[in-house]
């Protein structure tokens, strides 16, 4: 079994972890925020495909997830709907810290919501296009985006969050990855 398949489970326990923290309150669901994940990629280094984080830069702590020419894809997200958030998920909210070498650099944070079965079936598909807000190179930047889901996705569906490299030629880092839940 390959450790990729073995290690599966840790973005539940992770995702777990959370929403025991967030549902905590009495908010009884009226409010946007509970969180989906946060992570800052320290914790993931031993779990996870390791092979995705680098210390060439980090804005908070050791590591942070990358692309580059020979890596098409950072660190993925991917957990069921279902298991996302204790409220059905009308959207999410993601905010990271992204570091770019020059603001043509035309990496993206993918938000997609895979349909269960087979095949490539997309209930939901946007990105957060990093170029557009990280306006200055060589300096980590805030980036936010909130993705509104269509209505009636089912609960069997993952959330999948990921850095691509879209074909850029230069490396692109992101780190402190926060996902809330819009309700």
């Amino acid at each position: 079994m390959s450790a990729i398949k073995r290690l599966r489970p840790l973005p539940a326990l992770l995702a777990a972890g959370l929403l025991a923290a967030a549902c905590s309150g009495s908010d009884g669901g009226k409010w946007v925020g509970d969180y989906v994940t946060v992570n800052d990629f320290e914790a993931v280094r031993g779990w996870s495909d390791a092979s995705a984080l680098t210390r060439d830069h980090a804005h908070s702590g050791q590591y942070a997830t990358y692309v580059d020419p020979g890596r098409e894809y950072g660190i993925t997200y991917d957990l069921p709907l279902g298991e996302a958030s204790v409220h059905t998920l009308k959207g999410v909210a993601v905010e990271a810290w992204a570091y770019l070498p020059s603001p043509q650099a035309k990496a993206t944070l993918e938000v997609q919501v895979p349909l269960p079965g087979e095949g490539n079936r997309m209930g939901f598909a946007d990105r957060l296009v990093l170029a557009e807000q990280v306006t200055e190179g060589g300096k980590w930047m805030r980036v936010r985006k909130e993705f509104a889901f269509p209505a009636g996705l089912p609960a069997e569906a993952h959330l999948r969050i990921f850095l691509w490299r879209g074909g850029s030629a230069e490396t692109a880092y992101l780190d402190d990855l926060k996902v809330k839940a819009l309700e």
